[in-house]
């Protein structure tokens, strides 16, 4: 992860546990920078977000919550269901629009939010890329500025038996230029079925 736009790139060990039938994702993070080690959760459940991000599991250095977290993070639920379950866009929640043969509109709904994106697929039917609108840029917690935020993935493979995306990155695409904060090399995905 790159935290920063300034800054440098940093080995970050993450973990996440999600459930499609309540809609829930769990994402805990650990990194350390220079010296010291920071632990972050990403939690997403009824429709409620938080950021919760420590400096030695101490010290919050990011506290997100609010409608804006909460909306932000419902985009990430419909971006993990693209990327690791896409069985589950048959959801009915999900409704969809069809821009060309290789691009749509997905638009989710989760109780009293409404998120969209849109995707990109290749001629061989995978998804390459997802652009939403729906997510705020927030480093702190405490301000949140709406950038359009994008997902590009590639490199598929079989993991344990499911072509899926080995690959990916996660930009916020500034006006002034793209700032790329994330790059997932995805080495395993469980299913409990």
């Amino acid at each position: 992860m790159k935290p920063d736009r300034e800054k440098a790139w940093t080995h970050v060990n993450v973990q996440q546990f999600s459930t499609l039938d309540t809609f829930e994702r769990h994402f805990y993070l650990n990194m350390k920078m220079g010296p010291l080690f920071i632990y972050g959760l990403h939690s997403y459940k009824d429709v409620t977000a938080i950021m919760d991000i420590r400096l030695a599991g101490l010290l919050r250095i990011v506290n997100g919550k609010g409608k804006e977290m909460d909306k932000a993070e419902t985009v990430t639920v419909l971006n993990d269901m693209c990327i690791m379950a896409p069985g589950s866009l048959i959801d009915e929640r999900i409704t969809w629009e069809t821009i060309d043969s290789l691009t749509a509109k997905a638009i989710f709904t989760n109780e009293d939010i409404t998120v969209s994106a849109i995707l990109y697929f290749n001629k061989e039917g995978q998804l390459i890329n997802f652009v939403s609108n729906d997510r705020y840029y927030s480093p702190t917690g405490d301000k949140y500025e709406s950038i359009p935020w994008s997902t590009p993935i590639s490199h598929y493979q079989n993991i344990n038996g499911y072509n899926l995306a080995t690959y990916g990155e996660a930009i916020w695409m500034f006006t002034d230029g793209d700032y790329c904060y994330a790059k997932f090399n995805i080495k395993d995905v469980k299913y409990n079925i």
